[in-house]
């Protein structure tokens, strides 16, 4: 177990955010051992005809028989809008000493393919073909499914405080006066003080129950299972124009139709000619199931569909 002590003002200061870089690299957890992650098998079985063709002699390293993996390969990332390529950057960018320690604390040993000088070049190398070929065609879809949950997330904090939201990120963790626990993830057991370093969190499909930082008194970070994974390889296709109107009705299936670029309320009235009460009445319920989001502009407020709305749509933001 680990668990985090937080005080009132790190509590204040719990932000998410989305790693592509940890996506990658656990989910070779998954392919590791799929038995253990049911609810990816869609993915698992998707990849398969494609991850022979990446560097195992290097990537086979990455992961452990516990399913650790050294921490640089995983940068704590600082938004839900971090990019595969900054944090590409940031793993090519370790130094040798912190490169070494970390291979020898998860495997024991610096593989002969990674003692070299050019080592972390070469994992750089092997990620960034084994993204292209097995995460960046299902990218999307998986990333739709983390933004959605942070979204759910930030709704339970504003409406029921820290607590409420923390307590509600999966069964193997929980909170209680200003100290969160974290089930089935040390062993032996520790505790660390976040002490102003901020803890961030981040939803991953890879967990399954929780991922921590392998290296002791790393930065704070805590990866817990999202919302809504049941679903994640279900959908096969996206609905028709008609199948959306049944579905959310014909009035917000068209004003989502329209939002191909952020709009107002005024604007969207004046080309479905209603008033904007109206309009306004429909972008709310839409905005409150997470399909559409608003974003001030001096004194105006434009609304665009939210990358659930694209992937229910089938269409692609800007």
């Amino acid at each position: 177990m680990l668990t985090y002590q937080l005080s009132s003002r790190d509590l204040e200061e719990v932000r998410f955010a989305i790693s592509p870089a940890a996506e990658m690299v656990l989910s070779l957890r998954a392919l590791r051992d799929p038995g253990r992650f049911p609810l990816q098998l869609g993915w698992v079985r998707g990849v398969q005809p494609v991850v022979e063709q990446v560097d195992w002699s290097v990537l086979r390293w990455l992961v452990n028989d516990t399913m650790g993996s050294p921490d640089f390969l995983t940068p704590r990332p600082t938004s839900p809008l971090t990019q595969i390529q900054d944090e590409l950057e940031i793993i090519g960018a370790v130094d040798r000493r912190t490169f070494e320690r970390q291979f020898v604390a998860v495997n024991k040993e610096v593989p002969d393919e990674l003692a070299g000088a050019d080592g972390p070049a070469r994992v750089v190398d092997a990620l960034r073909a084994y993204w292209q070929l097995a995460m960046a065609p299902y990218w999307d879809r998986m990333r739709t499914i983390l933004s959605a949950d942070i979204s759910y997330r930030g709704h339970v904090l504003t409406q029921h405080g820290t607590g409420a939201m923390l307590n509600g990120l999966g069964p193997a963790i929980s909170y209680q006066d200003g100290r969160l626990k974290v089930d089935r993830v040390s062993d032996p057991s520790r505790t660390e003080r976040v002490d102003g370093r901020g803890l961030v969190l981040q939803p991953t499909l890879f967990g399954p129950h929780a991922v921590i930082p392998f290296d002791v008194g790393a930065e704070p970070l805590l990866g817990y299972p999202p919302r809504g994974q049941a679903n994640l390889w279900s959908v096969v296709e996206p609905p028709s124009r008609q199948d959306l109107a049944q579905l959310i009705g014909t009035p917000r299936a068209h004003i989502l139709a329209l939002l191909t670029h952020p709009r107002t309320t005024t604007d969207l009235a004046g080309e479905l000619k209603v008033t904007p009460s109206a309009v306004s009445q429909h972008l709310q319920l839409l905005r409150r199931t997470g399909l559409v989001e608003a974003q001030r502009t001096g004194k105006q407020v434009l609304y665009r569909p939210t990358e659930l709305a694209a992937l229910l749509t089938g269409s692609d933001l800007d």
